[in-house]
């Protein structure tokens, strides 16, 4: 079943402030090689301070109607950048407030992979230094 989302996102971002985990689907090809089209993702409520090369979604857009899964880039005072691992421009500046979850697991094609820390968010971090945007 689809679901668009403007229906799902205020669901999710309900259970996100209520302290619940939630599941996704990833759609569109932004976050490449790291996440692809049909992976699941789960993103937890913010617990911790955001760090760079965190995956969170975000609520943008001129009536914050539209929500981006994207690697958090830099972090400059209150405000936030975010970047697609496929792009070469960040997307910014976002108020802290509008992040709403940090993904803490990625499931692409049977197997799990810990978003939040280890070798992913290693190679996510990497990632971000060999492909530099200016901010």
């Amino acid at each position: 079943m689809r679901v668009s989302a403007l229906e799902l996102m205020p669901i999710l971002c309900s259970a996100l402030e209520r302290g619940q985990s939630v599941r996704l689907t990833v759609t569109g090809g932004s976050m490449r090689p790291f996440m692809h089209t049909g992976g699941v993702v789960e993103l937890a409520p913010l617990a911790s301070p955001l760090r760079v090369g965190d995956v969170v979604l975000v609520r943008c857009g001129p009536e914050h109607n539209r929500y981006v899964l994207h690697r958090l880039v830099r972090v400059k005072g209150d405000e936030i950048f975010v970047r697609g691992d496929a792009q070469n421009y960040c997307e910014g500046p976002f108020a802290r407030e509008n992040v709403l979850g940090r993904a803490v697991e990625y499931c692409w094609k049977g197997r799990a992979h810990r978003a939040d820390s280890g070798l992913w968010r290693f190679l996510g971090r990497t990632w971000l230094a060999c492909f530099p945007v200016s901010v």
